[in-house]
C-alpha cells in the first residue's frame, strides 16, 4: 500500500519515471527496520509502554542502517528511512527539518500516513476521504507534513486510493499463491 501510494504521489508531483520506481521500492522497504523490533512488542495487544514505543520508533533508524550499506540505493535509503521525519523537526530517527527533507522523503511520509489511515486495521475500519483529510490538515497545520504533497494526494485521491487498493489485493493474492505452493511442496517432501 505504501509503495503504490508513494509511486502514485510521485507521478502526480512530477517525479521522473526513474524516481517513481525508486520511491515505490522505498515504500516496500520503509519498514524493513521492524525486523529489529521484537515480535512480542509488535504484536502486543494494547498500547505499548514508553520503553516499547522507543524500541518501535527505532525501526526507521534500523531501516537506514540496513540500507545505507548498499551502494546505489542512496535516494531509496533516504526516502525509506525518513518516513517519520516532520518538517518542524519533531520526527524521528534524526529530527530533521524541512530544509533537510527532499520531496521524496516528504512524499514517503504522506504515503505512510495515508496508507495507515485508509486501510482497514484489526482495531478499526479504514477512514473515509473526508475524515482522513481532517487528520492531514491538522498535521500540515502542526508542521508535520508538506502541504504540497498532501494537496496532491487529495487532488488525486480516488486514483491514488484505487492504486493502493489494487496493489494490496495483488499482494494478498501473491502471498496466498506462495503459501499454496509452499504447502504443496511441503506435502510432496
Amino acid at each position: 500500500g505504501v509503495a503504490a501510494s508513494a509511486m502514485g504521489l510521485g507521478a502526480v508531483l512530477g517525479m521522473s519515471t526513474s524516481d517513481c520506481q525508486k520511491i515505490s521500492l522505498a515504500g516496500y522497504l520503509h519498514d524493513l527496520g521492524k525486523l529489529a523490533v521484537p515480535e512480542e512488542i509488535l504484536l502486543k495487544p494494547g498500547k505499548p509502554s514508553a520503553a516499547e514505543w522507543q524500541i518501535i520508533r527505532a525501526h526507521s533508524y534500523h531501516t537506514h542502517r540496513i540500507l545505507e550499506r548498499i551502494e546505489g540505493l542512496e535516494d531509496i535509503t533516504f526516502w525509506a528511512s525518513n518516513h517519520h521525519e516532520e518538517l518542524g523537526g519533531g520526527g524521528y530517527p534524526f529530527a530533521m527539518t524541512a530544509d533537510n527533507l527532499s520531496l521524496g522523503a516528504r512524499t514517503m511520509a504522506v504515503a505512510d500516513v495515508f496508507t495507515a489511515l485508509a486501510e482497514d486495521r484489526p482495531y478499526r475500519a479504514g477512514m473515509e476521504k473526508e475524515n482522513s483529510r481532517k487528520v492531514f490538515q491538522e498535521m500540515v497545520r502542526a508542521g508535520k507534513l508538506d502541504k504540497q504533497v498532501v494537496d496532491a494526494l487529495y487532488d488525486n485521491y480516488e486514483t491514488i486510493n484505487e492504486g493502493r487498493i489494487v496493489a494490496q489485493k495483488q499482494e494478498l493474492k501473491s502471498l496466498s499463491n506462495f503459501w499454496v505452493f509452499f504447502g504443496d511442496q511441503a506435502n510432496e517432501g
